[in-house]
């Protein structure tokens, strides 16, 4: 009781100072500064506290898109008759004019009480169980618990084990921290493939096989395409071809995911958008059935949006280095992807839970978006990893409540790497600086634009598009749709038969890892070919003191890495002068065999300089954070996994390998009769040969079993 007095009374400190506000701002409304402001602040907090339930009721019933507008106008509707009722006992200290002032002062309170919330920790923790989680548990009533355990997989994308370390050591994550304070969780760190990023490390961890995946974006030269891990299109066809049926979420659901690890409950998936067949949508449209969370994401979104403008402004006023230009559009992604976006990921595990699904996961963005811009290791990022921690925190405490008993996983798919870009540091792009080696006949093609989160919100929108038949539903999206980049435009089959206009050189970043393509020649070309038509490309390249090394087939020694003072034989792991790989880890090597196996290979290879002193690369995409290539943190992500599942004493390396440890970990009883998982087994991880001839690591070895 204490508690709630002390919690009514700073929220009407907050409303009190709100309303003085909104007196200055709104035409029709007037309210007294004295001390009865409080008395007024602390009746429209009560009554709102009292009425809630029946406003709630009334707007579920409505259409989701005006549960919103209904909520609200309700809400003025109440506040302007309680205005007439203190009138009518003589308190003159406000004044409306009509209802629609009630409505415009209705919403900035309840902007300005998430957002005050938020700012100063009176976390409204009591007010999303009532409207919230109280609704899911009655959605999906409490039966006799199945007795057979689950697992909840939360992905925090881009966060590097490093990282995670410091932000459990400095308090932001308390929830993690307690975990491994009692030693229910430990945390361990894995070693991703080239390339260090989502598609590829998903395709790894959720379908067993990344195969043929050499980067965010890339030229597939037998099937003459151009392919972007962003693109609904690329990521069907990826699955398709990788998927043997032993997909870690076989018996599961997928939330959030580039790739649907063969589930059968596929939500809010790149490789599943539009197959209505996977998994049942409708009943997840009960998040827009609440006008509590509706006005509680709007605000959060506002809140972040400015909360990201005066974090950019701090940076550029402090001189922050390396720091980046960071758009108002950018804000408003920025925003989408750290408040809705993880507040729909919470609501879809908590509800996941209730159901009981066997196997759930489920990637939250919101870290990697906010590093990737504003820096790995900065305040900015840190006070993401904050929220996503109260949101874990929230999953943990529910699980008493769900249909089984649950195990955690929290782990990332790479990390990243910091630095200033390519560009700032040599005034001009990698593609620009390939395209002032080319004569001026040829023609480049240049791609590197950011559009990873802004497919995020494609993601979600086609999604609701696909599942909400209202016609008017359906034109407000298509509309939003217009406004975002489309990625299937340019993944689009290139004709390459004899038309003069098409590209003879395509440029494509991803991150710090840099693909040189040549679409008029069909085969992959050696260097030797390289120099005889474009004789200064190569030389150019290496004599930047930005670019660490390119990776080149040749006619007679094999694939060679090329650094500007040594060159690595990859084929016989020899060295002339210096190494150009010294730095990049003790794997690079068999990284890079690994890539220069894949069908579809670049012709160049082109990787940034990394300074291990600083500990910084230089991304051929304007980023701050970045990962794709190797350098850094960007190839050591985390798992952070109950005590109770055994992980092995030698590295894991490749996500392939992550998969079968995973997989492992869901005691799945169909695994174990084809023979892939014994129970309780001790492993080791073995990077054998087949690594350097393209193949995908080998699979997690028993060495002995129970």
């Amino acid at each position: 009781m204490l508690r709630l007095m002390r919690w009514a009374i700073t929220v009407a400190f907050v409303q009190g100072a709100m309303l003085l506000l909104l007196a200055q701002l709104v035409p029709g409304f007037s309210i007294t500064a004295d001390p009865m402001v409080l008395l007024v602040a602390l009746i429209f907090t009560g009554t709102q506290f009292v009425t809630w339930p029946l406003v709630y009721r009334l707007s579920v019933r409505i259409h989701p898109f005006l549960f919103p507008i209904v909520g609200i106008g309700l809400s003025g509707l109440m506040v302007y008759l309680i205005s007439k009722l203190l009138i009518h006992f003589g308190v003159h200290t406000l004044r409306f004019d009509n209802v629609q002032t009630g409505v415009a002062i209705t919403f900035g309170l309840s902007v300005s009480y998430t957002l005050f919330a938020g700012l100063f920790s009176l976390r409204d923790v009591d007010a999303y169980d009532w409207f919230v989680i109280d609704r899911l548990r009655r959605t999906f009533p409490e039966q006799p618990k199945d007795t057979s355990p689950g697992t909840i997989f939360i992905e925090i994308d881009g966060l590097a084990a490093p990282l995670l370390s410091q932000a459990i050591d400095e308090g932001w994550m308390p929830n993690l921290a307690q975990w491994q304070a009692d030693g229910s969780h430990i945390l361990n760190q894995w070693e991703t493939d080239l390339s260090s990023q989502t598609s590829a490390s998903q395709a790894g961890i959720l379908l067993g096989s990344n195969h043929n995946i050499p980067a965010f974006r890339w030229y597939d030269k037998p099937k003459r395409q151009l392919m972007v891990s962003s693109s609904v299109t690329t990521a069907r066809t990826l699955e398709t071809e990788l998927s043997n049926g032993n997909g870690l979420l076989r018996r599961g659901a997928s939330r959030w995911n580039v790739f649907s690890g063969d589930a059968p409950d596929s939500l809010l998936t790149y490789s599943t958008i539009g197959l209505r067949t996977h998994g049942s949508r409708r009943e997840y449209l009960t998040l827009w059935a609440s006008p509590y969370l509706i006005m509680r994401t709007l605000a959060l979104f506002v809140g972040d949006v400015f909360r990201e403008r005066w974090q950019a402004w701090r940076q550029h006023r402090d001189h922050i280095q390396p720091r980046m230009k960071r758009s108002m559009k950018y804000a408003l992604v920025r925003a989408s992807t750290t408040t809705i976006m993880l507040e729909l990921a919470q609501f879809m595990l908590l509800a996941d839970m209730y159901r009981g699904i066997k196997s759930v996961y489920c990637t939250i963005f919101a870290y990697d978006e906010v590093a990737h811009h504003s820096g790995i290791d900065r305040i900015d990022a840190f006070k993401v990893l904050s929220r996503i921690d109260q949101s874990i925190g929230i999953l943990a405490r529910e699980r008493e409540h769900a249909a089984r008993p649950y195990q955690l996983v929290i782990l990332s798919d790479h990390g990243q790497s910091q630095g200033p870009t390519f560009r700032q540091r040599n005034g001009k792009s990698l593609g620009e600086l390939v395209k002032s080696l080319l004569s001026a006949e040829s023609s480049v093609l240049i791609h590197d634009a950011l559009v990873e989160d802004q497919a995020h919100i494609r993601l979600s929108l086609q999604q609701a598009l696909e599942t909400d038949e209202s016609t008017r539903s359906l034109r407000l999206i298509q509309n939003a749709l217009k406004y975002l980049p489309h990625q299937e435009a340019v993944t689009s089959e290139l004709d390459l038969a004899g038309k003069p206009s098409v590209d003879d050189v395509l440029v494509l970043a991803s991150g710090n890892l840099g693909l040189i393509s040549f679409p008029k020649h069909p085969h992959r070309m050696t260097i030797e070919e390289i120099n005889q038509h474009f004789p200064l490309l190569i030389t150019g390249l290496i004599s930047n003191e930005d670019i660490g090394f390119i990776m080149v087939s040749t006619d007679d020694e094999g694939t060679i890495v090329i650094g500007r003072t040594g060159i690595y034989y990859l084929q016989n792991d020899e060295v002339f002068q210096n190494n150009p790989l010294a730095g990049y880890g003790e794997r690079a090597a068999d990284h890079l065999r690994r890539t220069d196996g894949f069908d579809n290979a670049p012709d160049l290879l082109v990787m940034s300089a990394y300074d291990g002193q600083r500990n910084e690369v230089y991304a051929f995409e304007e980023l701050v954070g970045s990962h794709g290539g190797l350098g850094g943190t960007q190839t050591q992500p985390f798992v952070f996994h109950p005590v109770e599942y055994e992980f092995p004493n030698q590295p894991v390396i490749g996500a392939g390998a992550l998969h079968d440890l995973l997989l492992s970990w869901l005691n799945d009883s169909e695994a174990d009769r084809v023979g892939l998982i014994p129970s309780r087994a001790s492993f080791d991880v073995e990077w054998n040969g087949a690594a350097a001839h393209g193949e995908r690591p080998s699979r997690v070895e028993v060495l002995s079993t129970d």
